[in-house]
């Protein structure tokens, strides 16, 4: 699926289904993917989708595109606010990410009791300890960022020193 820009006017084409519809679930996993379940108005509507191929293992079944508006308790379309961006990382976010590919980073962190075989794990072990979500919000969050130093930056580059890293 390439979700290409598509420029279509409903006299092009005769949609396959066109109705009102429920939000019913939404789901997020790493071997199933992204899922959306909808619930259709009428059973009637399903008749749209019965002669057309489910998914199933590795073979996918048709592709749609389709383009959704919320609608209100007064049947007009909602005006949804757009998601705040994430904050970018900066340069204590850039040193978190330089730390967390590290060997010597990684042998720290499990010299001190933490479970850490590789960069993902070491950049989880930073989110937990600092209580952020990202690294990048070390550079916003002066909590998180206070954290990483006194609990991660200055102890790791004292271990150093005393030659914790051979």
């Amino acid at each position: 699926m390439d979700g290409g820009p598509w420029v279509l006017t409903v006299s092009d084409i005769t949609p396959t289904f066109h109705g009102e519809v429920q939000l019913a679930s939404w789901s997020e996993s790493h071997n199933g993917g992204a899922k959306v379940v909808l619930w259709l108005s009428e059973p009637s509507d399903l008749d749209a989708f019965r002669a057309l191929t489910l998914r199933k293992g590795n073979t996918a079944g048709q592709r749609f595109m389709v383009a959704m508006v919320e609608i209100g308790e007064d049947e007009q379309p909602v005006q949804s606010e757009p998601a705040p961006a994430a904050p970018k990382g900066g340069a204590l976010s850039r040193l978190a990410a330089q730390l967390c590919a590290t060997q010597p980073f990684h042998l720290f962190l499990r010299a001190h009791g933490l479970r850490c075989e590789n960069e993902r794990d070491a950049a989880e072990c930073i989110r937990q300890t600092c209580g952020v979500s990202s690294r990048a919000e070390l550079d916003h969050d002066q909590q998180g960022a206070h954290i990483f130093h006194e609990k991660i930056r200055k102890p790791f580059l004292a271990w150093q020193e005393a030659g914790g890293h051979r």
